[in-house]
């Protein structure tokens, strides 16, 4: 009877301790979403769907072959998930961080280079006109699908600080192909334009670009462009609010 009593009770041992033990790796089980906006919950194969569009949507445009990186911004763990808040780097493939790998990356921390270009009015502008004030530079071109996307967002950060940043736009292409552009898309920039020489000693390899100086010239952050993110309630992949942006320009008024 004793021996029988003893039986039972590891066996009741042994199912307590094995419940104990799928309750624990339960409980500690974790699945891995992704997010573009903090509150949307993606998989794994939809960021990959998601990604795969943008590849798609941008090279169709720009009519050569474009690359997209998952950007992860932040990580937040909790009992039974972690979440990873990401955005999508879009560049040519040539280098994932494009000019922060070419001589401009050099430049940080540095006085900027002084320049003397023409403005749409044919007019000249130089660096020393920006002394001052902080300054925001944005390198693009006209069939840069990304960076007419940001336009909008730029135009509305460009109100809103207009009186404490100076808000610069440099291209290599011809004032006669920017007023043609800027009829159909409005940019509230001051444009500086023929800089093919300009845009080549900074060995650019990536648009958009956005280069932040303080008020002493000095080139204190380089940031591709505005992040996509899909937007709760709607389908596909939409620019971002531009706050990373908004953050830097708040740091440095």
């Amino acid at each position: 009877m004793k021996t029988k009593i003893l039986f039972r009770s590891s066996i009741t041992a042994t199912l307590m301790l094995l419940t104990i033990f799928l309750w624990t790796l339960n409980s500690f089980a974790q699945t891995e979403y992704y997010s573009t906006n903090g509150k949307n919950r993606l998989t794994k194969a939809e960021v990959e769907k998601q990604k795969e569009e943008l590849q798609q949507k941008f090279a169709k445009v720009i009519k050569q072959e474009i690359f997209v990186a998952i950007k992860v911004n932040n990580t937040v763990t909790n009992r039974d998930s972690i979440i990873q808040t990401i955005s999508f780097d879009i560049h040519d493939g040539k280098n994932r961080v494009g000019a922060q790998k070419s001589y401009i990356a050099k430049l940080k921390g540095e006085k900027f280079l002084d320049f003397d270009l023409k403005t749409l009015l044919g007019d000249n502008f130089n660096s020393e006109q920006l002394n001052g004030k902080p300054t925001m530079i944005n390198f693009w071109f006209t069939k840069c699908a990304p960076c007419i996307d940001e336009m909008p967002v730029l135009n509305e950060i460009h109100d809103q600080y207009k009186n404490d940043i100076n808000f610069i736009v440099i291209t290599y292409e011809t004032e006669e192909k920017l007023m043609a552009f800027l009829e159909k898309h409005p940019f509230k920039f001051k444009h500086l334009v023929d800089a093919q020489n300009f845009t080549d000693a900074l060995e650019l390899q990536a648009y958009p670009l956005n280069l932040f100086l303080d008020a002493n010239g000095i080139l204190k952050y380089i940031e591709n462009g505005i992040a996509y993110v899909m937007k709760e309630g709607e389908e596909g992949m939409k620019m971002g609010d531009g706050k990373e942006i908004i953050a830097i320009l708040e740091r440095l008024r």
